[in-house]
């Protein structure tokens, strides 16, 4: 066989390893371009070793080595284009709990800043910590104005309300408050309401092991509508429980102005407690002057009329009498408040001045 076949031969081989080469490429992506490239590589090499032993610079060499180093190129290409795609296509997930925190912790952005990029929020971030802070509860029974039972956590608790004080409608020894009625019944029927959650501040209980907060009627506070209404007065602030008192004492500034509720009798309200015999000396007063302006508009002086002082009555005992708590319960009477017909001390237990609560 003469020199010029031999030649074509191996131009022959090489174009056809060039095209298998190529279809190797349309079918592998990632490392078979690497394989390619090193097999190459090594034939290239081989070539190299062929040539350096004839004493013959060896042309098959450097056209293997230069396709060696092209497919390593495209095997690095295409491993960074894989990689980006990646990132875009399958973004890292963020567990929930971290996110909320993120947001928590995020600085209050001004009112005139630009943002340079979207923000995406799922929920208030303060809505999100009041909430965290609150229980829900279920309405038991009311007591007055401030206090009530409730179930919380399936254990029956006594609430306090935190920051306000309303008048005295069922405390042993003190007679029923003025407003102290209204009181009792706004709160009761907003309780009635339900979808009822407790917050809570800092301390949970006091000394009488009353759980302490703020009660949330849906999305309103009670202990916010009692001062609007006039109702109750700010009260009882110890530290550290004074989450609400700036708020709460705007609001009874407000209440005051408009003379509501407890507001509407002057030195009714004091920071010591009610007093309800200072709230009576102003009208009195006013009478006595209504009296004597009435007399004095007369023209002709009349003789003075005898007055005629009827006895007050004598007090005189309920009618209504339970044997026992079953009796009240029975008749739908109960509970029994202090001052109401069927109440006796003798059926209230633990002497709060409410009988028959259970």
């Amino acid at each position: 066989m003469s020199r010029g076949s031999n030649k074509n031969i191996g131009t022959a081989k090489i174009l056809g390893f060039v095209f298998i080469i190529m279809i190797v490429l349309a079918i592998i992506q990632y490392f078979g371009l690497l394989i390619i490239a090193g097999g190459l590589g090594y034939w290239g090499y081989k070539r190299y070793q062929i040539g350096k032993a004839a004493n013959q610079k060896s042309k098959s060499a450097t056209v293997l080595f230069s396709l060696a180093s092209i497919f390593f190129v495209f095997f690095l290409i295409n491993i960074t284009v894989h990689k980006d795609e990646t990132k875009v296509a399958a973004p890292a997930i963020v567990p929930v709990e971290q996110t909320v925190k993120t947001e928590l912790k995020a600085e209050p952005v001004s009112a005139n800043a630009v943002q340079t990029s979207p923000v995406v929020t799922t929920a208030d971030p303060a809505k999100e910590t009041n909430q965290k802070n609150r229980l829900p509860i279920t309405l038991i029974e009311g007591t007055d104005g401030d206090t009530f039972k409730a179930l919380v956590e399936g254990k029956e608790e006594k609430i306090r309300l935190l920051l306000v004080d309303t008048p005295e409608s069922v405390k042993q020894g003190t007679p029923v408050q003025p407003f102290a009625k209204e009181a009792s019944d706004f709160t009761l029927k907003q309780l009635k309401k339900g979808n009822l959650e407790l917050e809570l501040d800092i301390s949970e209980r006091d000394k009488y092991g009353r759980l302490l907060g703020y009660v949330w009627v849906g999305d309103k506070m009670l202990n916010e509508q009692l001062l609007e209404q006039g109702y109750a007065r700010v009260a009882y602030v110890y530290q550290p429980n004074v989450k609400y008192v700036d708020q709460f004492e705007a609001i009874q500034t407000t209440a005051k102005k408009a003379g509501v509720g407890i507001w509407s009798l002057e030195n009714y309200a004091q920071e010591d407690g009610f007093h309800e015999q200072v709230a009576k000396k102003p009208t009195a007063t006013v009478n006595s002057e209504n009296k004597q302006n009435n007399l004095s508009s007369h023209a002709k002086p009349s003789a003075p009329k005898k007055e005629i002082v009827k006895p007050a009555p004598e007090p005189t005992e309920s009618t209504v009498f339970y044997k026992n708590c079953s009796e009240a319960k029975a008749d739908g009477a109960a509970p029994l408040y202090e001052g109401e017909p069927g109440y006796r001390p003798k059926l209230d237990r633990d002497h709060d001045g409410v009988a028959c609560e259970r």
